[in-house]
């Protein structure tokens, strides 16, 4: 028996999900929450027997994406499928950056639903192919292209902050110097022409985290 956790803030579309997956004798609807946060909560004492959180991605106090990171970072075991109706570039790649094993999409037949949640599960990586072709699509953008180093993206970072090159270089002790160099490798790297839109450009794909 798989044990799985919906979350989303739809109520109405959480008691659909448990009625469709009711009628599947191996998999067990144990809980579902409104937001990634109650679903934290919860884990904190009943984390080994879930195998699954399926969860959607815009929700109030704490969304898909942040869900999906705190849940890889504190449990390995427990595999995230993300289930929502966002099928563009700035939706799927934070979530892949995050750590989900699995993009599916509310539009979905249910037998294909209930096979991508035991695939996932078994250890599949499931993704729909309506974000395959966006993958596919949008896979050759600048910083996909040109990764930034670890201090690029620190440096980034404190650009998106509004932080002049005198107030980074006193946040990352480093010489203005530096930081000069920094901000002109990410301005090559990402192809914009100055500060401003590498703003625009990391908060777009959400190339840094805060």
């Amino acid at each position: 028996m798989y044990n799985i956790i919906l979350t989303d803030d739809h109520h109405v579309v959480r008691e659909g999900m448990k009625f469709l997956l009711s009628t599947t004798s191996d998999i067990n609807v144990v809980k579902d929450f409104d937001n990634g946060a109650e679903t934290l909560e919860y884990l904190e004492n009943n984390h080994k027997d879930i195998h699954l959180i399926l969860t959607d991605l815009v929700m109030p106090e704490m969304d898909g994406i942040e869900l999906t990171k705190l849940l890889k970072e504190k449990y390995k075991h427990i595999k995230v499928l993300v289930l929502s109706s966002y099928t563009s570039e700035e939706y799927i790649r934070p979530v892949f950056r995050a750590g989900a094993d699995g993009y599916i999409i509310k539009e979905m037949e249910v037998d294909e639903l209930i096979q991508s949640i035991k695939n996932v599960i078994e250890g599949d990586r499931v993704v729909h192919p309506e974000i395959s072709k966006v993958i596919d699509k949008t896979g050759n953008l600048p910083h996909e292209r040109n990764i930034l180093s670890k201090r690029e993206t620190e440096v980034l970072k404190e650009i998106v902050k509004g932080q002049s090159n005198k107030e980074i270089s006193e946040a990352l002790f480093v010489s203005e110097k530096t930081v000069k160099t920094h901000v002109s490798h990410i301005l090559n790297k990402l192809e914009v022409s100055d500060r401003t839109q590498a703003v625009i450009y990391a908060i777009k794909f959400n190339i840094i985290d805060f």
